[in-house]
């Protein structure tokens, strides 16, 4: 047998659909012949554009949360239904309220069954009997954040060692450095390790060799807090000036040694002289 829903969002009605044998449509967003239904445990509609819509999204199956959430997320925002994923559930109409809104808690209400009914029907049948009954999708979508969000401990782990025991060793400049430690920063916290900026900053500083001491130094005797973005910019302009340096201290270090070499030559040709002098006056 197959049903719809009535307009009301009670009860269901007889309704064929495409995809053959038994299937339902559900609640109040069964409204029409493009409604969603469900059928043998997959999201289907009798509009086969948005079936192949629904199929983009990567089913949860209990370890893939963040590939699932990402699809789900594009999903309904570009059909327009995330509404309820960013807007608490706002006051239930009265008599007293205004046309707008009514209209913007019906808009929330039509998100909110639209997101909760994609959710559970995009996962795996053994996680949605585990989530607690709740009628709001920002809730139920909470407790699966909360619930499968995959930690790779020994990812972790690793890049939480990156990050504190990297040191520059000049090889493609001190923004490429300052980029990668950052990258491991985001990594340990997207972890729930919870590190502050701050932190980041400071390890990124002692991370640095002994040239790099007058920044630490100044630093450290402000007591206005860099942004990363300002502490990036001194960094590479110390790093700057002490290639400069580095350029002119090798300049003088050549010229010396080619003097170090003339002078042995102008003694020997002076010797030279004084000695057939001698031999002459013999």
């Amino acid at each position: 047998m197959h049903y719809k829903a009535r307009s009301q969002g009670h009860g269901f009605e007889p309704q064929g659909c495409h995809w053959g044998g038994d299937c339902w449509q559900i609640g109040g967003l069964a409204a029409s012949n493009n409604s969603p239904c469900v059928h043998r445990g997959h999201l289907a509609t009798s509009n086969p554009g948005i079936t192949l819509q629904l199929s983009t999204i990567k089913p949860l199956t209990g370890n893939n949360f963040e590939e699932w959430f990402k699809s789900f997320n594009v999903h309904m925002t570009l059909q327009n239904l995330d509404l309820a994923l960013r807007v608490d559930e706002p006051s239930k109409p009265t008599d007293m309220s205004s046309a707008d809104e009514r209209s913007f808690y019906e808009k929330w209400e039509h998100s909110n069954r639209s997101c909760l009914m994609v959710m559970k029907y995009t996962m795996d049948k053994s996680i949605k009997e585990c989530v607690p009954k709740t009628e709001r999708a920002k809730d139920f979508l909470e407790y699966v954040k909360t619930n499968y969000t995959k930690t790779d401990k020994t990812k972790m782990i690793t890049h939480l060692k990156l990050l504190t025991t990297i040191v520059y060793d000049g090889v493609g400049g001190v923004r490429d450095h300052i980029i990668k430690l950052k990258h491991y920063f985001n990594k340990a916290n997207e972890m729930k390790v919870e590190l502050s900026e701050k932190f980041l900053k400071w390890l990124i500083l002692e991370s640095f060799p002994a040239s790099f001491d007058v920044v630490k130094l100044t630093y450290n005797a402000l007591k206005e807090e860099w942004t990363l973005e300002e502490l990036m910019s001194i960094v590479v302009q110390h790093e700057v000036s002490l290639k400069k340096n580095e350029t002119h201290f090798i300049a003088l270090v050549t010229d010396h040694g080619s003097n170090m070499k003339k002078k042995p030559q102008h003694k020997n040709s002076r010797g030279s002289k004084q000695f057939k002098r001698r031999e002459n006056s013999s």
